[in-house]
């Protein structure tokens, strides 16, 4: 099944490919409402202030995943790595080892950007997502709360 399986860069032509990909995500975690962007908006955060980076995963030449990253920099250790935002893939390509490979991909892509290091958050209900990051030997960091605050 993994012969066919491509990721690559999303390209500008991709942002109505990944406003719906994205509404799939809020969907399966439970928060379709909070799906608020713009294909405008994507398309200004992503290309124009290239603030992000986006994959879009292929299998037979269709769309079935993308993830987003961004950079991150850590000052004790002066290193740059990438936040991963977002990685879903479409749930009838789940549980075959496509993730695996889409993450393996992923990394390839954060490698070549020169960054060492992917950190993310994952809600913590969960649970399919929590046991393949524990299947893919990511650590879950310990100690710390996130916190979100919106400029007013």
């Amino acid at each position: 099944m993994h012969e066919t399986f491509t990721v690559r860069k999303a390209t500008e032509k991709d942002i109505a490919l990944l406003q719906t990909m994205i509404k799939g995500l809020a969907a399966y975690e439970k928060r379709p409402q909070d799906m608020t962007g713009s294909q405008e908006e994507l398309h200004y955060w992503i290309f124009q202030k290239k603030i992000a980076t986006a994959l879009i995963a292929e299998y037979d030449n269709e769309a079935i995943g993308y993830a987003v990253y961004y950079p991150v920099f850590g000052s004790f250790a002066a290193e740059g790595g990438v936040h991963m935002e977002d990685m879903f893939l479409i749930e009838k390509y789940r549980h075959c080892g496509l993730g695996t490979l889409f993450f393996a991909k992923l990394e390839e892509f954060v490698k070549q950007d020169g960054f060492s290091q992917i950190e993310w958050s994952c809600l913590d209900w969960n649970t399919p997502s929590i046991r393949f990051y524990d299947k893919i030997g990511a650590g879950q960091e310990q100690g710390r709360k996130y916190f979100s605050y919106r400029c007013q």
